[in-house]
């Protein structure tokens, strides 16, 4: 008797503890949600490149005190933590080179775990898209204040594919002259002010090397020739600058066996093969010798000038690159902000708040790297342009050309970058390698 009254004294107890943990039917019916999910801060997974910088940048805030790429994207990361603390974190994934940031983030893809938000190129957009990887966002800009008709044109067709928007244009890259004004004063190439005078014409291009080479004995055009696909984007160039093109618009065919492609190259072999400039450079190469006061170009882009502008002990200029034929136009690629698609929708409203926090920023990151402001708003501003050296350089955004808009544009880069290095540093003919490209891009694009 005493054990069964003790065991209904204890069934009693649980009951009323029960009731008190316990929530309304109506709080059941909507699934129990306490206090700590809905104060749980959401934690973005961003993917990216531009370095490691996490020694310089530990809890600062301040973007004017950023050197760098890597320095200006995670204090401004880190400004965005502080702002919404509480609500949203930002968390870095690994892979801090460009090198081997793609085969990272495939790998993501592949293994069903991709990053929440994540930086892209341009270039390398629609082999995503195809995929239907990427989240369309056009839907959120009205909600997050994202103005595309704010965006230049290269920026606003660099973040869509089929007429639909996947990205958050954050810059136009192109390439630049870096030059040394010295030097040029050195040979009397200036104007009355004392300002570089740049050639206008492929002729006036080998008349000032041989004016350089002859008064100062110096290289007159530095550019990596042999490590990254510099000497594909100077093609590039010179062929647009031509009114010609590489690829179909349509990606549908290769167009590299033309008059316009031939020029190309035979410009850049003239140019090693009269020791205007050095076909065995790397980038580091390139970069060494101009820094060090032997040359008086450099081909290189905008994300150097600010670093040129600290290192360099001699009058240097960030220009425009010089338009050698009929039409200006140059390299350009343009880095953006992506949604990964994932499971369900939770996670991309605090995305949006992260993209639309840094298209408010690419003054920062304009102003903090070199890079072209993708907001014409921005670009015009006098805020922007009062920044040391890119008035030199502001043409740029309206000559600025991106490659096509194809799949597989990775292996269609490194087909040219292969063939064209073969001219100058194993000898092939220019003729067979203008043929081998054309008939391998061409197997790549029919895949």
């Amino acid at each position: 008797m005493r054990r069964r009254t003790f065991m209904l004294l204890l069934a009693t107890i649980l009951v009323i503890l029960l009731a008190g943990c316990g929530g309304t039917e109506e709080e059941a019916a909507d699934g129990g949600e306490t206090s700590e999910e809905t104060e749980e801060v959401t934690v973005l997974r961003l993917a990216r490149f531009f370095g490691d910088c996490d020694d310089t940048t530990e809890g600062v805030t301040d973007v004017s005190q950023a050197t760098t790429e890597c320095e200006v994207i995670q204090i401004l990361t880190n400004k965005f933590n502080a702002e919404r603390e509480g609500e949203i974190r930002i968390e870095r994934l690994g892979g801090a080179e460009w090198g081997t940031y793609y085969d990272a983030l495939n790998t993501s893809f592949a293994g069903g775990n991709p990053p929440d938000v994540a930086v892209m190129h341009g270039s390398n957009m629609p082999d995503y898209t195809s995929r239907d990887l990427f989240q369309p966002v056009e839907q959120y800009f009205d909600a997050y204040g994202i103005e595309p008709s704010d965006w230049t044109a290269p920026a606003r067709g660099a973040v869509q594919n089929d007429g639909e928007y996947y990205g958050v244009a954050f810059d136009l890259h192109a390439n630049l002259a870096h030059v040394n004004a010295d030097i040029f004063r050195e040979a009397g190439l200036v104007d009355g002010d004392g300002n570089p005078i740049l050639p206008s014409s492929r002729e006036e291009f080998f008349e000032q090397a041989r004016i350089v080479q002859e008064e100062t004995g110096k290289l007159y055009f530095a550019t990596d020739a042999s490590q990254f696909p510099i000497g594909v984007r100077l093609m590039f160039t010179l062929v647009w600058q031509q009114g010609s093109d590489l690829v179909a618009a349509d990606g549908s065919s290769a167009t590299v066996e033309t008059p316009e492609a031939r020029e190309a190259v035979e410009f850049m072999l003239e140019m090693f093969d009269s020791g205007y400039a050095d076909p065995n450079f790397n980038y580091t190469a390139s970069q060494q010798a101009f820094l060090e006061g032997n040359a008086a170009i450099l081909n290189n882009g905008t994300w150097a000038v600010d670093q040129y502008r600290r290192e360099a002990d001699f009058d240097y200029r960030a220009l425009d690159f010089p338009t050698l034929y009929d039409e200006p136009a140059v390299w350009a690629n343009s880095h953006m902000w992506v949604l990964p698609r994932q499971r369900g929708d939770a996670k991309y409203e605090a995305g949006m708040e992260f993209l639309s926090f840094l298209n408010e920023h690419v003054f920062d990151w304009a102003a903090g790297t070199g890079h072209l402001a993708p907001r014409s708003s921005v670009l015009a501003s006098d805020e922007l342009q009062s920044v040391p050296q890119r008035q030199n350089y502001s043409d740029t955004a309206d000559i600025a050309k991106l490659v096509p808009s194809i799949e597989n544009w990775q292996a269609v880069e490194d087909i040219l970058k292969e063939e064209i290095e073969a001219t100058w540093l194993t000898g092939k003919s220019v003729s067979a390698a203008l043929s081998t490209a054309d008939d391998r891009i061409n197997g790549v694009l029919q895949e």
